[in-house]
């Protein structure tokens, strides 16, 4: 398998780019990341902009998946979530600025941004659950912007039709900034897929960051993210779900590495 990317358009922000694992990573800390999203649209687009944080799972995942592989390829905004992956992408040259999670640029829109009238938001989450606490956020924080939120489906993305009306959705609310709070890569898939479709928007791509800001799951001690290790934190929370997929993830990100490391000749074959 190979990873041979060719490179995606100019970079809305004028900040460049690092490349690493044949990923490109915009050169922008949080503050920025969110800043770009929340900007005002300056005029109406022909599709969605597709914002994706890319951890070890999405290096493993890509070998066998090209869908996902196209949307990392095509997204407007990239930056690099996973710890390993940062660390490799700094072993490799890049100049990012480090790690930008989606949790941090989910929680940086919605706690410290004023959202207001001019944006329009769509959350497609996991959970009524999930819902109600988006309903609650809208309340105490007394979000101006206009607000819809709806539960996937089990399953989302299989039955065509189905994803197609909940696309001709997030249009019809005239939606500014879509939060996709699936794990991956059902929310690249589906942003990449249904871009024009869904309209002029950011298709954020951001998996179970909103359940993190809004504190439906735990985040992990200060201790635990200074150590890098969010990782192990969340495989205590859910160990059933995450154990194998972290597993998996470790496998292939490190086959991912070895492949790399040989292409540029730094170890033998």
């Amino acid at each position: 398998m190979t990873y041979a990317f060719v490179n995606r358009r100019a970079a809305p922000h004028g900040r460049g780019r690092g490349l690493a694992l044949a990923m490109q990573f915009d050169c922008t800390d949080v503050v920025e990341t969110a800043e770009l999203i929340a900007r005002p649209p300056a005029g109406r687009r022909r599709r969605a902009r597709l914002y994706i944080t890319p951890n070890i799972q999405h290096v493993a995942a890509v070998r066998h998946d090209p869908e996902l592989r196209d949307a990392i390829l095509d997204a407007d905004l990239v930056t690099c979530d996973g710890f390993p992956l940062a660390a490799y992408a700094k072993f490799s040259g890049c100049a990012l600025p480090g790690r930008v999670t989606g949790r941090e640029v989910a929680e940086h829109l919605m706690l410290n941004m004023p959202l207001g009238a001019e944006h329009g938001l769509y959350f497609l989450v996991d959970s009524m659950e999930t819902a109600e606490a988006i309903h609650k956020w809208q309340r105490d924080r007394g979000i101006a912007a206009r607000v819809v939120v709806e539960v996937a489906p089990p399953r989302f993305g299989e039955d065509e039709a189905a994803t197609a009306a909940f696309a001709d959705r997030v249009r019809a609310a005239d939606t500014t900034i879509l939060f996709l709070g699936l794990g991956a890569p059902k929310s690249e898939r589906f942003a990449n897929r249904y871009r024009t479709q869904i309209g002029d928007c950011w298709a954020l791509c951001i998996g179970q960051s909103i359940r993190v800001v809004l504190g439906i799951v735990p985040m992990p001690p200060a201790i635990w993210v200074r150590l890098h290790m969010e990782w192990a934190w969340r495989i205590l929370q859910e160990p059933r779900r995450l154990t194998s997929r972290y597993v998996q993830g470790a496998i292939g990100f490190s086959a991912a590495v070895i492949h790399d490391l040989r292409s540029q000749g730094r170890i033998g074959t």
